[in-house]
């Protein structure tokens, strides 16, 4: 035999209070309303009685968040470079990258200015060997001045940033050659500039009040040569005007103190497109540029 149905008062709900779930068929008595009108009912009163927290991110915090995990992500494998042989060193560099790139998007989105990613270019002797193709960092336009927005990252041992065509034969290993042609060749097609320098902290300027200390570059004092990438604050890519995606290639090359880094795998080139929009896609072989 069924159990009978307990009779529904409409008086006995209060604000705040959730009703329970209707019976499935009205009772004998007939003075409750039908199931689908008690479900119905049930349903609003939740929604009338129950708060809502209508909050969510904003694109902006979305990118930085991202950008924050690219980075992470990259320190781990720095942290790690040398053991797994080149082939993971490029991965990990590619993963610095994107992290790079990501954060001078943000930097530009956040602050509604330009933003560059820095490659130092200061060709040794006159520059840092040990900086040279291999230091990157994230600036953002304040004003008139290029602020830095971070420390200089390294990429993994023996990483380089390929530059621009053509490749100087100063930079190759005996016996490599390299397919120079910027449209199709494993080669960078980043924008230069002579005599640069951003603002950055000293450490006697870490004090409230104080401001950024101007020319320094990449840790160091005085300017120098870069190469960039510059996004704008709509995440567009500004430095290249030719409508092509920008290429950033990276490879393997033999490293000595004081010395021009020489690169000595022409098939063995990773990097990144950064299409006009900002959008980053992978390169993962040297035929793929």
């Amino acid at each position: 035999m069924m159990r009978p149905f307990r009779q529904f008062s409409l008086r006995a709900t209060r604000v705040g209070r959730v009703i329970p779930n209707p019976p499935l068929r009205p009772p004998a008595c007939g003075r409750c309303f039908s199931a689908s009108k008690l479900a119905a009912y049930g349903e609003r009163r939740v929604r009338e009685n129950v708060p809502y927290l209508h909050s969510a991110f904003t694109l902006v915090e979305l990118m930085v968040v991202t950008s924050l995990i690219a980075l992470l992500t990259a320190g781990v494998g720095m942290a790690l470079r040398g053991r797994g042989g080149e082939g993971v060193a490029l991965a990990n560099a590619q993963k610095i990258l994107i992290g790079l790139v990501g954060s001078a998007r943000a930097q530009a989105a956040l602050h509604q200015t330009s933003a560059r990613v820095l490659v130092y270019a200061s060709l040794p002797p006159a520059g840092d060997a040990g900086k040279y193709l291999r230091y990157l960092q994230v600036a953002r336009l304040e004003g008139t001045a290029w602020v830095a927005a971070g420390d200089p990252v390294t990429l993994p041992t023996p990483i380089c940033v390929v530059p621009p065509s053509p490749v100087p034969t100063t930079h190759l290993r005996t016996g490599v050659t390299w397919v120079n042609t910027p449209a199709t060749g494993p080669v960078s097609t980043l924008s230069l500039q002579r005599n640069f320098s951003v603002s950055g902290q000293s450490a006697a300027a870490n004090l409230p009040g104080a401001r950024p200390v101007p020319g320094q570059l990449f840790g160091g004092t005085g300017g120098g040569t870069v190469y960039f990438l510059q996004l704008e604050a709509d995440g567009t890519v500004s430095s290249n005007t030719t409508g092509n995606p920008t290429k950033i290639a990276l490879a393997t090359a033999v490293l000595a103190p004081a010395a021009i880094p020489q690169f000595n795998n022409a098939s063995g080139v990773r990097g990144l497109f950064v299409r006009k929009t900002g959008a980053v896609s992978l390169v993962n072989d040297a035929t793929g540029f």
